[in-house]
């Protein structure tokens, strides 16, 4: 098919305006600058990083790299407004940097070429090597003024781990300061919510108790507006309302969250949120744990037999709207959520 004159003009339009909302600065910055200003606290390092640390064989790899000469890969930093670089792509290299320099590093069996310097550390060098290895200058991009989406776009495309950042993770990271992602954490980390929803240790390091209790929020309260992109949609909800928080909103919020889960405790058979695998799906906790939070904001004292709860969790209808494809289309969003919804509110009381 032969693109058209329009489309060339589209997506050059496109292109303009995309490349403007990123702004960087190249610069070079020698090993000694980079870790003295890393013992001044002068970093920050977001929250979805903290889980990823190198072994022992990845560190002293990376030093020997350096002391040989080898080019490194970029690292990238994103400037803040009270002064600090955010790391957003580079976290283990200037800890390990600052490790070496500071001694914390003692040089072993996992290098590969320069053995003769097995058992030493960084002082341990030879004075010209320490000066050289100061002096080394490393690339780095630093990002200014990013929007919130093109931080979120590039944490996920320059991430380079074997074990990409999710969109909890970097959700964690970068409204680390916001008012209602703490509520979230605080809640996701409650005593009520570990009880009912049963997570495994991965995803609970990998944030994902903190992305269910969102998605609990934004879809409880703004399913009907979810167009496509869970991502943006549950960050978007979370920086709207924290970008206007108060005291009222934390109670708002905090009720909202124990009235709901506290009814799926009382009527709820343990596990319900669980599948057969003794997973808990996206689909099926989003169904299930919103049509509560709408039911019970319809009829606030609403109490149900636990027989009928029990004979939601195997309606085939109920499977086959937790279950089938396409499960983030607004329309199936919307459908699973009412169904549950509507169940609860027909044989409740």
């Amino acid at each position: 098919m032969k693109i058209t004159f329009q489309e060339t003009e589209a997506a050059k339009k496109q292109l303009n305006k995309l490349r403007k909302d990123i702004r960087y600065d190249t610069r070079d910055y020698p090993i000694g600058y980079i870790t003295d200003r890393f013992r001044r606290d002068g970093y920050e390092i977001p929250q979805y990083q903290r889980n990823k640390v190198w072994d022992q064989h990845k560190k002293e790899r990376f030093i020997e790299s350096i002391l040989l000469g080898y080019p490194i890969p970029l690292i990238f930093l994103s400037e803040k407004g009270d002064g600090k670089l955010e790391i957003v792509d580079g976290v283990q290299r200037i800890t390990t940097l600052s490790d070496f320099v500071s001694n914390k590093i003692i040089l072993g069996n996992n290098l590969e070429k320069l053995n003769s310097l097995k058992g030493f550390n960084y002082s341990d060098l030879p004075d010209s090597e320490k000066r050289r290895f100061s002096d080394h200058s490393l690339r780095i991009i630093v990002l200014t003024n990013a929007s919130l989406d093109t931080r979120i776009d590039l944490f996920n495309r320059l991430n380079t781990s074997s074990e990409p950042a999710n969109d909890a993770e970097i959700r964690n990271g970068v409204l680390n300061t916001n008012e209602f992602q703490q509520l979230i954490v605080k809640l996701s980390e409650s005593d009520l919510f570990i009880k009912i929803v049963h997570l495994s240790m991965h995803k609970t390091k990998r944030k994902g108790d903190n992305e269910l209790v969102g998605r609990f929020f934004a879809y409880s309260n703004n399913y009907k507006n979810f167009k496509h992109r869970v991502d943006h949609f549950i960050t978007n909800y979370i920086v709207r309302v924290g970008s206007d928080w108060n005291k009222e909103n934390k109670s708002k919020y905090t009720k909202q969250f124990n009235d709901a889960f506290n009814f799926a405790k009382n009527y709820f058979p343990d596990g319900f949120l669980q599948n057969s695998r003794k997973q808990t799906p996206n689909a099926r906790f989003e169904a299930l744990m919103c049509g509560i939070s709408l039911a019970i904001q319809i009829q606030p004292e609403l109490s149900i037999e636990r027989v009928y709860t029990e004979n939601l969790l195997n309606d085939p209808e109920f499977k086959k709207l937790t279950t089938s494809g396409g499960n983030n289309t607004p329309q199936k969003v919307k459908n699973r959520i009412e169904y549950v919804r509507n169940y609860l509110l027909k044989y409740g009381k």
